[in-house]
């Protein structure tokens, strides 16, 4: 009785959420339709410009291809046991890892078809692999919003790391989906008209939310006077690319830059829903929380080691033995955390067998 209320407040609490958002858009078209438009219009645009060319053939031949590359992956064993995944699970952190959101719950929604991939594994690992893609963080992110390619570089390798350990540490709570449910499935010309189709469906629904909660987040800067690090935060709590926008606008917003990739806002947690029609999303808002931490202390960690030789160098020369040992301190000091943090999830593992 009690698991049924608490889902029920849970149901609640995300419909009153969503009816206040959807009410607040609406009132805000109605009394600022010029202002509506425009933020829409820009929104679209960027879709346009942007998301879709990136994403709707790599969106597209996943769905086409999914059941082949489970089928691939159900041979790598060792790999699949290293990360507590099935060939289900390794299907989804390959195509979400190397292309971005929405690409994880689209892979899982086509692999749920065939039953190569469960709902509680797939719900375990969509929080990780519903990351930002690498040409968004370094050439949208990086390159034309903090003029930094290298930022952009450092930003998706710091996301890629923390959604591996954290696939890592979440490894005993997930059961991996049997290897025998990834068989492979012949591909007709009818399935890959389906899949294109059903890509540029998908594609309509992601720029849909992009345009919806832009409106919102241009609307509550205006109405309530929102600007610097405020406006940012907001942003990047509902849109991530409005979100890391505004960042590149504040001091010191690479240093939130993190925290924002991590959690990705909740246009990408409707996107993902959309795509999996709402299926392995319980555990999304919760895993996204730790991913933006962790995310966000790793970039910063990389920002403090690029510091490093800036500080050194306003000794002048002479400091350069100085600047080299600073470097490998801390290389030391991050290789040994890495390794501690390795090293401790071996030994629980070992110690839970032993108990057994």
């Amino acid at each position: 009785m009690r698991e049924g209320s608490e889902i029920r407040t849970k149901k609640n609490t995300w419909g009153a959420f969503l009816i206040a958002l959807t009410a607040y858009a609406a009132v805000s078209a109605l009394i600022r339709p010029a202002r509506t438009a425009e933020s829409v219009s820009a929104a679209l645009s960027l879709s346009v410009r942007a998301v879709v060319p990136s994403l709707f053939a790599f969106v597209a031949a996943m769905k086409i291809l999914s059941p082949t590359l489970a089928a691939l992956f159900s041979k790598m064993k060792r790999l699949g046991r290293f990360f507590g995944v099935g060939a289900g699970g390794l299907s989804m952190m390959f195509s979400g890892l190397l292309s971005g959101f929405p690409t994880a719950a689209v892979v899982y929604s086509e692999l749920y078809k065939i039953g190569a991939i469960d709902e509680d594994e797939g719900e375990s690992l969509m929080p990780f692999c519903s990351g930002a893609s690498a040409a968004f963080l370094i050439g949208a992110v990086g390159k034309t919003m903090f003029g930094d390619a290298a930022l952009g570089v450092r930003l998706f390798i710091c996301q890629t790391v923390a959604a591996l350990i954290l696939i890592l540490i979440t490894k005993k709570r997930r059961r991996p989906s049997p290897p025998a449910s990834a068989e492979r499935v012949t591909i007709t010309p009818a399935i890959a008209a389906r899949a294109v189709a059903e890509a540029g469906a998908t594609m309509l629904g992601v720029s849909s939310f992009i345009a919806f909660f832009s409106v919102i987040a241009d609307a509550l800067a205006a109405d309530l006077g929102l600007g610097g690090y405020a406006d940012a935060i907001v942003r990047s709590a509902l849109e991530i690319s409005g979100g890391t926008a505004a960042l590149s606008r504040v001091f010191g917003g690479r240093y939130l830059l993190g925290f924002a990739a991590g959690f990705s806002g909740f246009s990408v947690f409707m996107q993902s829903h959309y795509a999996t029609r709402g299926a392995a999303m319980k555990k999304y808002v919760s895993g996204k929380l730790l991913m933006s931490v962790l995310t966000g202390a790793l970039l910063n960690a990389t920002e403090l080691f690029r510091a490093v030789p800036t500080f050194f160098e306003l000794f002048g020369s002479r400091a350069a033995e100085a600047k080299n040992t600073a470097r490998f301190v801390l290389t030391l000091a991050l290789m040994s955390a890495f390794c501690v943090l390795i090293g401790a999830l071996v030994c629980r593992k070992a110690q839970k067998a032993k108990n057994k």
